[in-house]
C-alpha cells in the first residue's frame, strides 16, 4: 500500500527531515532555556523565532536570515518606542500609526525577491506591533519605565531566537547553500537544455513551448535568490555567488537566442537555405545529446564540437550568401559560447573556482500598484483585527493582530497564496486541542521539570516540523507550529488556563481564515494596466540602450527583464488560452535588448557622428515598433530607419563589409519578427487600448 505524499511526509520521512527536524527542537529548546534563564516575560517569543529560522535550513540561509531578523527587530523596536513616546496618550492615532507601519513595510517587501529580505521586513512590522499593543493593553506598564520594559523584552526574546537557531545550524549536521545551488543549477541547466531542443523540434507545440519556458524561468529564480545567503559561507561564497548569476543570464540569454532560430524554421521556411537547414539539424542533435548525457564534462565536450563544427560551416558559406543567413551563423555561434559559459560557471559552483565575471543579479520588478495591493492587504488584516479588540476588549484579539499580519507579509509573494493560508488554516485548527487534551495535562503534571518540558512540548513539534521540512507540506506545518507554541506560551511562570487557550486558539485561526480571505479579495494586479506598463517600461528599456550616457549591457538589460518575464507569465496565466501572448511579448523584448546592443556595440566602436545619430534613431524606432506591435499595429517608420541605418554604414567608409551584412541580416528578421507579432495581435482589443502613463513602475 502507498501512502499519500503529504502523508509519507509525517509516517514514513526521509533522513533530511528528520534532521532538520531535529535541530529544529534542538534550536527552539536552546531559545527556551535560555529565555527561562534570562527571566524574560516571554520566553515563547524566542521559540517562534527559531522556528521561523529553521524554515530553511542551509546555513547562508539561516546566517542570512537571521540577520534580517535581528535588523529587522531593531527597526521595529526603535519605531515602536516612537509611537509610544509621540502618541501613547492618544491610543487610536497609536493605533493608525501601526497601521500605517505596518502597510509601508507590506508594501516594501514587494519590491525585494529574496524571502529573507521580505522576512526582515515583517519583523519590523509585527515587533512594533508587539511593543505598541502590550503596552496599550497593560496601562501598568505604560510609564517610560514600563515601556521601555516592554520593548527590550520582545527585542531580546527575538533576538535570542535567531540568535540560538542560527548556532544549531552551523554546528549540528550543517547544510549549505553552495549544495543547494549546485541543485538548482543543475535544473536550471537541464530545463535549459530541454529548452532548447523542443524550439528546434518540429512537432512541438506553441502550447509545450509556454510551459517549458514558464518551468524555466521558475527554475532561475530560486538560483539567483539564494546566491545571496552563499555569501556567509567562507571565501568561496563570493565566487559561488558569481557563478550562479552567471548561469541566471547565460539561461536568459539562450531562451532569446533560441527563439530567433526557432522562429525562422516555424515561419519562415521559405528562407531556409540548404546552409540553414544543416546547422538547424546539428543543433538540434547536439543539443538533444546534452540533455541525454549524465555528466557535464560530456557536455562541454559537445559543444565544444558543435562550435567547431559552426564555425567551419560559416567559413564555407559561398560569397553571396543572404545577409540574413549570416547573421543566423552568428547567433549559433553565440548561442554555443553562451552555453560553455553555463557550464563554466556550473563548474565553479562545483569545484570552488573563481569566476573572473561579475555580472549584475536579477533585480525584482517595482510596480506602485502591486506594491500598494500588498500593503493595503496587510493593514486592513490589521485593521480588521484592531476593530474586534477596540469593540470586544478580549485579551484573546490580541492574537489577531500578530500571525496574520505575519502570514500576509511573508506570503505574498508565493505563486498562489490563499491556498498556502487555506491549508495553514486547517492545522491551525488543530493546534488547540493538541494544547487543550495533551500538551497542558501532561506539562501539570511534570513540576518545572525542564527536560520533561521539552519532551513534552517537543513531540507534536517534531511532527510539525517534519511537514516543514518539505514544501508540499511546508503550509501544514507552519500553520500548526507557531499557533500551538503561541497556545501553551511554555515559559517560567506558565498557566494552565483553558478558557485562555480556546479562546486564543480561536483568535488565532480566525485571524488566518481573514488573512486568507483578504488574499482572495485583494490580489495584486494582473489586469490590462499592469501588462501595459511591462510593455512600456521594456520599451523604455529598449530605447535607453540608444543613449550612451546610460551604458547598459546584455546582463544589466537581462537583470531588468528576468522579473518582468515572471510578471508577464503570471499574467498569461488569468487569459484564455487565444490570448496569452505576453510571454512571447517579453521574451522578444529580451531579445531585440540583446540584439541591438549587439549592433550598438559594432557601429559605437570606430563610428562618425552621423552614423551614430543613424544608430540612435534607429534605436528609438525600435523601441516604438515594439510596443506599437504589441498593441497590433506595424510602425512602417521602423523599416524607414533601418534602411537609414544601411545607408549611413555604407557611407561611413570604416566598417568592414562582414559587420554590415551582419547587421542587415539583424535588422531584417528585427521586422520579420514585427510583422509577424503585429499581425498575430491585431484582433486583440486590449493591446489596441492606449497605452497607460501610470508612474512608479520601472
Amino acid at each position: 500500500m502507498t501512502l499519500p505524499p503529504r502523508l509519507a511526509v509525517i509516517l514514513t520521512p526521509e533522513r533530511h527531515s528528520v534532521l532538520f527536524a531535529l535541530k529544529g527542537i534542538i534550536a527552539m529548546g536552546l531559545a527556551l532555556y535560555l529565555s527561562m534563564l534570562m527571566q524574560l516575560e516571554r520566553p515563547y517569543w524566542a521559540l517562534i523565532s527559531a522556528v521561523f529560522l529553521q524554515v530553511r535550513p542551509e546555513t547562508g540561509l539561516v546566517i542570512e536570515k537571521g540577520l534580517c531578523q535581528i535588523g529587522g527587530t531593531l527597526v521595529g523596536g526603535a519605531m515602536g518606542l516612537l509611537i509610544l513616546a509621540t502618541l501613547l496618550p492618544y491610543p487610536f492615532m497609536a493605533l493608525l500609526a501601526l497601521t500605517l507601519w505596518i502597510g509601508l513595510n507590506a508594501a516594501a517587501s514587494a519590491w525585494v525577491r529574496q524571502a529573507n529580505f521580505i522576512y526582515g521586513f515583517a519583523m519590523a512590522g509585527i515587533t512594533a506591533t508587539l511593543i505598541v499593543v502590550i503596552s496599550i493593553a497593560n496601562p501598568t506598564t505604560t510609564s517610560s519605565v514600563g515601556i521601555f520594559h516592554v520593548a527590550n523584552a520582545r527585542v531580546s526574546e527575538i533576538i535570542v531566537g535567531a540568535v540560538c537557531a542560527t548556532l544549531v545550524s552551523n554546528l549540528l549536521w550543517p547544510a549549505r547553500v553552495s549544495h543547494l545551488l549546485q541543485k538548482h543549477a543543475r535544473g536550471a541547466l537541464n530545463q535549459t537544455l530541454a529548452y532548447l531542443e523542443l524550439e528546434l523540434n518540429p512537432a512541438g507545440t506553441h502550447a509545450q513551448r509556454h510551459i517549458q519556458v514558464d518551468t524555466l524561468l521558475q527554475s532561475i529564480f530560486p538560483l539567483s535568490d539564494d546566491s545571496s545567503a552563499v555569501l556567509y559561507e567562507g571565501a568561496q561564497g563570493p565566487g559561488r555567488a558569481r557563478a550562479a548569476t552567471v548561469i541566471c543570464h547565460k539561461t536568459l540569454s539562450l531562451i532569446a537566442r533560441i527563439r530567433v532560430i526557432g522562429r525562422l524554421m516555424r515561419n519562415h521556411s521559405d528562407l531556409l537555405t540548404p546552409a540553414l537547414q544543416d546547422m538547424l539539424e546539428s543543433l538540434r542533435q547536439s543539443f538533444k545529446r546534452m540533455r541525454e548525457t549524465q555528466s557535464a564534462e560530456d557536455a562541454m565536450e559537445e559543444v565544444q564540437r558543435l562550435r567547431q563544427q559552426l564555425r567551419t560551416a560559416s567559413g564555407e558559406q559561398d560569397d553571396d550568401a543572404s545577409p540574413l543567413q549570416r547573421r543566423f551563423f552568428q547567433v549559433a555561434l553565440n548561442l554555443t559560447a553562451d552555453i560553455i559559459l553555463a557550464l563554466e560557471a556550473n563548474r565553479a559552483l562545483h569545484f570552488s573556482r573563481e569566476m573572473q565575471l561579475r555580472p549584475q543579479g536579477l533585480k525584482p520588478y517595482r510596480d506602485l500598484q502591486i506594491a500598494a495591493a500588498v500593503g493595503v492587504r496587510s493593514a486592513l488584516v490589521f485593521m480588521i483585527a484592531a476593530g474586534l479588540w477596540i469593540g470586544t476588549a478580549s485579551p484573546m484579539a490580541i492574537m489577531l493582530m500578530i500571525m496574520p499580519v505575519i502570514f500576509t507579509i511573508l506570503f505574498a509573494r508565493l505563486p498562489e497564496p490563499d491556498v498556502v493560508l487555506r491549508r495553514a488554516t486547517i492545522t491551525s485548527v488543530l493546534a488547540a486541542p493538541v494544547a487543550l487534551f495533551f500538551t497542558l495535562p501532561l506539562l501539570a503534571l511534570s513540576n518545572g521539570d525542564f527536560p520533561l518540558l521539552i519532551l513534552i512540548l517537543g513531540a507534536p513539534l517534531f511532527v510539525a516540523l517534519l511537514a516543514i521540512s518539505n514544501p508540499t507540506t511546508l503550509a501544514y506545518g507552519l500553520g500548526f507550529c507557531t499557533p500551538y507554541i503561541i497556545l501553551v506560551q511554555p515559559g517560567n511562570a506558565m498557566d494552565f488556563d483553558v478558557a485562555r487557550v480556546a479562546s486564543n486558539g480561536l483568535a488565532i485561526t480566525g485571524g488566518i481564515f481573514i488573512a486568507y480571505m483578504m488574499f482572495r479579495l485583494i490580489t495584486p494586479p494582473n489586469g490590462p494596466g499592469l501588462r501595459r506598463r511591462l510593455i512600456r517600461d521594456t520599451a523604455d528599456d529598449l530605447a535607453m540602450i540608444g543613449h550612451h550616457r546610460h551604458r547598459i549591457n546584455e546582463e544589466g538589460f537581462n537583470a531588468r527583464m528576468a522579473d518582468r518575464l515572471r510578471w508577464l507569465t503570471i499574467c498569461d496565466k488569468t487569459l484564455p488560452e487565444e490570448r496569452r501572448h505576453f510571454t512571447d511579448l517579453g521574451l522578444t523584448g529580451l531579445n531585440l535588448g540583446q540584439v541591438s546592443l549587439w549592433v550598438q556595440g559594432r557601429i559605437n566602436t570606430q563610428s562618425s557622428p552621423a552614423l551614430q545619430d543613424s544608430a540612435a534613431q534607429w534605436q528609438q524606432s525600435l523601441a516604438d515598433a515594439y510596443q506599437a506591435c504589441a498593441r497590433g499595429h506595424c510602425d512602417d517608420r521602423f523599416r524607414a530607419d533601418s534602411e537609414r541605418l544601411k545607408t549611413a554604414m555604407a557611407e561611413a567608409g570604416n566598417m568592414e563589409q562582414r559587420n554590415q551584412e551582419l547587421i542587415a541580416g539583424a535588422v531584417e528578421r528585427i521586422a520579420l519578427t514585427f510583422e509577424r507579432m503585429a499581425a498575430r495581435l491585431a484582433g486583440t482589443a486590449e493591446l489596441n487600448a492606449p497605452a497607460a502613463n501610470t508612474p512608479g513602475a520601472r
